[in-house]
């Protein structure tokens, strides 16, 4: 068996040494595209507009962002046949041609006055589904974004964005603890990026809180930080600079009546663009756009956000989604500021002519995202996807750690992230699937078909 150890060692050393060469001298490569290879600032360094000093790139922050996060969103909200439902997903996400795929997950609460947040096992699968569901994406040479979000089990006309406790404290202690198990899996599966939390307007004031809160995520998870700030607040947060990425939903009013022609779409985010793009250099961070959508409806330009606007499928409606999707891609797809587009949504229905949601699932908007991720894969010279090295990826390299043992699966397995260890307290996590069984072969993924 130590011989065994010694020949993996070896082989995946030396894959290492040819990937990180071959990346950035093969003579064929093209540029890549917008948005890849984003630096943060060193630690220590002044910005040049509020001139505050940048806390990231220390021992314990990434230091840069390599590759752009192009995909579409996830619902995982049933455990029931989990894993061969959301595999399927995934993989039509790949043959779609993206680059990423978010998987969003639920917490609940019953009210917005409620202070206990939970998660339901009958819409939330167990731990080592979602790291097969890691596993799956990565194989399919897909980035991953993990994004826990809190929904209202007895909304009584509210959401999220309006959540008001009676003790802030006890709120964000419920939080932080559905925010840790869920970091803490995406750091054993290898996740590329984790959202803190999304459109949780009313907390957002509370500042040291989300201090806090980033900074024990940081202990448990290394890849990169990121908060989804509705379209339409996200200026006052304070919290942004403790973060790798801002997130930035897109539900923005484009048009005061349906049907606004292509033209004019692309006129109506002109405005919206220059106060976005400015304001970014007073973060002087990265944007994805976390939720990129429009319900196949006529009407989605004027209220994105609201899915029972008209709820008929109608060829108009699906014009409107298409041209929503194409002057997003016109506006913002080379803008060098920004990491990365994902689209809200791809689910399990089964979209096309009848569908009025966000999904563009046989719609004339798959068509759209279809070029646009052709486009990218074209332009980058896509090869390996641009994190690295994935040694039994398709195990979130559990069998390789088994196999040669912690610090040697630490030096080589772990690399290919963000250039910084893994919190050794989740070597647990790693080590081994739920069954104590290994379920990898020792290999790289193949390109997207």
């Amino acid at each position: 068996m130590t011989g065994l150890r010694i020949i993996v060692a070896l082989f995946a050393i030396a894959a290492g040494v040819w990937l990180a060469t071959s990346g950035s001298s093969t003579p064929n490569a093209k540029p890549a595209a917008p948005g890849g290879g984003f630096h943060l600032p060193t630690a220590g360094s002044t910005h040049p507009t509020t001139g505050s000093t940048h806390p990231t790139a220390d021992s314990t922050h990434p230091t840069a962002i390599q590759g752009r996060f192009d995909g579409l969103a996830i619902q995982v909200y049933s455990a029931k046949d989990a894993l061969a439902t959301y595999r399927r997903l995934i993989r039509e996400v790949a043959d779609l041609g993206a680059s990423c795929v978010m998987l969003s997950v639920n917490g609940y609460q019953e009210r917005v006055e409620s202070t206990l947040i939970h998660t339901d096992p009958a819409n939330c699968p167990p731990d080592d589904v979602w790291l097969q569901l890691f596993d799956c994406a990565h194989g399919a040479g897909l980035k991953v974004v993990l994004m826990p979000k809190i929904l209202l089990t007895h909304p009584d006309g509210k959401w999220r964005g309006k959540i008001q406790p009676p003790s802030w404290d006890a709120w964000f202690a419920q939080y932080r603890k559905f925010i840790r198990r869920f970091a803490a899996l995406a750091e054993a599966g290898g996740v590329e990026m984790f959202i803190v939390g999304s459109e949780l307007v009313s907390t957002e004031k509370h500042t040291d809180h989300w201090k806090a809160l980033i900074g024990e995520t940081r202990k448990v998870f290394s890849g990169l930080l990121a908060y989804s700030a509705n379209w339409d607040h996200y200026t006052g947060i304070q919290f942004w600079q403790d973060l790798d990425v801002i997130g930035l939903t897109t539900y923005h009013k484009l048009s005061d009546t349906p049907g606004p022609s292509l033209d004019e779409l692309r006129q109506a985010w002109k405005p919206i663009r220059d106060k976005i793009l400015a304001w970014r250099k007073t973060v002087d961070r990265p944007i994805i756009f976390t939720e990129v959508g429009w319900c196949s409806q006529e009407g989605c330009s004027v209220e994105a956000w609201n899915y029972y606007l008209k709820a008929e499928a109608t060829p108009a409606g699906h014009e409107e989604q298409r041209r929503n999707y194409q002057a997003f891609i016109d506006t913002w797809a080379d803008e060098p500021d920004v990491l990365g587009l994902l689209w809200w949504e791809w689910d399990t229905t089964a979209g096309g002519p009848h569908s009025f949601g966000y999904t563009p699932r046989g719609k004339p908007a798959e068509e759209v995202l279809r070029k646009l991720f052709q486009r990218r894969r074209t332009s980058s010279g896509f090869r390996v996807p641009s994190s690295g090295l994935r040694v039994c990826r398709a195990g979130s390299t559990r069998l390789f750690r088994r196999m040669v043992g912690w610090p040697m699966a630490l030096a080589v397995g772990d690399t290919n992230r963000t250039g910084h260890s893994r919190p050794p307290r989740l070597k647990r996590w790693a080590t081994q699937g739920s069954d104590g069984q290994p379920r990898a072969v020792v290999g790289y993924p193949g390109q997207p078909k």
